[in-house]
């Protein structure tokens, strides 16, 4: 006798308290902002100075992870663990770049709920064929309009809370196959499928487009709410008028994002660290001690919570305490004493 298997087998009821709080921050907002990272600690450093989200992108994951250019060499596999440690990593929601879903419609649905399971907040998704590229690595190519449809049509249905924000990411503008009135009606079809949020990744910094975009989809959709790129392909300090996050954030561009901020301010700043290495020895360790004594990300101890691994460490092993009390090294005793055996 056959299996009475449900319509969907594999979905579950899950709770997304990070896709809430996105949720929320876009509705109280004029914009909500993330910085682009790709790994734990740069999450954790968002958090300390204040940023409203973490964005996980997927060029600073390859190539900060891996040494690629972002040209879909990394699997679903792959950026779903980088996602997962960024998450545990912090209280911010998280969004991620989900690339084009990794296939067709089963990997789409599959995509989502394993981020979802990871514990971010929101994916984007792609509308170029695979393998994908870097919307400013030349060679991008868009799918046909039915085919793009049933892929953000399968990610909204997928999703297992309905916290989850869906992404439609749209590469028209600029492809090889697309131009600026599909770069409209991509949006407007993508939004009819159920996404919560529209991305037309711009080809340049073009103040005129960001506005003429907004005001022509909100013609017909006015009540749709859309993610910009501050590319960080672009130099918008050379701009004469460069646009503001507060004027995106007027026009509808509720989600605003640097993709490469964190690896840009990494590489150089290392670079400079490492060049000055290169040539002064131990000098170079001394400046830097210079800049980070003091600071906020001085102790490592305790941008990885040593104190509270320790506390824990000591409620469950006896033994733990002796150890730590009998022997050299960071125990932050002055600002968190261990738990008393009472405890």
């Amino acid at each position: 006798m056959p299996l009475d298997v449900p319509s969907d087998p594999y979905v579950r009821d899950i709770d997304n308290p990070a896709g809430r709080e996105f949720r929320e921050l876009l509705d109280e907002q004029t914009f909500t902002f993330a910085p682009g990272i790709y790994h734990a600690l740069d999450a954790r450093l968002a958090e300390m100075a204040g940023l409203d989200a973490a964005y996980m992108s997927g060029y600073s994951t390859v190539l900060g992870q891996f040494g690629f250019p972002d040209l879909e060499m990394v699997t679903m596999t792959e950026m779903v663990e980088n996602a997962k440690r960024i998450a545990e990593a912090t209280t911010l929601p998280v969004v991620a770049d989900c690339d084009t879903g990794y296939g067709g419609v089963h990997n789409v649905r599959r995509a989502v709920r394993e981020y979802e399971k990871a514990g971010v907040a929101a994916v984007h998704i792609e509308d170029q064929t695979s393998p994908k590229r870097c919307g400013h690595i030349a060679g991008k190519q868009i799918e046909d309009r039915e085919t793009a449809r049933s892929r953000f049509e399968a990610a909204v249905d997928a999703r297992q809370s309905e916290d989850t924000v869906i992404i439609a990411r749209t590469d028209a503008y600029g492809s090889a196959n697309g131009d600026w009135e599909e770069h409209l009606e991509r949006g407007r079809i993508y939004a009819d499928a159920g996404v919560d949020l529209v991305w037309p990744e711009m080809p340049d910094p073009s103040r005129e487009d960001a506005v003429e975009y907004a005001e022509t989809i909100h013609e017909t959709h006015p009540d749709l709410d859309l993610a910009f790129n501050y590319s960080s392909s672009f130099a918008w300090s050379e701009e004469e008028d460069p646009l503001t996050f507060e004027e995106l954030g007027d026009l509808g561009y509720r989600y605003i994002f640097i993709t490469l901020f964190g690896l840009h301010s990494g590489a150089h700043s290392v670079y400079e660290d490492f060049e000055r290495l290169a040539e002064a020895d131990e000098e170079a360790q001394m400046e830097l001690e210079d800049r980070y004594l003091g600071h906020e990300t001085e102790s490592h101890h305790e941008l990885s919570f040593v104190s509270r691994f320790q506390d824990i460490e000591t409620q469950f092993d006896p033994e733990a305490r002796r150890r730590i009390e009998s022997s050299e090294g960071y125990t932050e005793e002055e600002d968190a004493p261990l738990q008393s055996d009472d405890d």
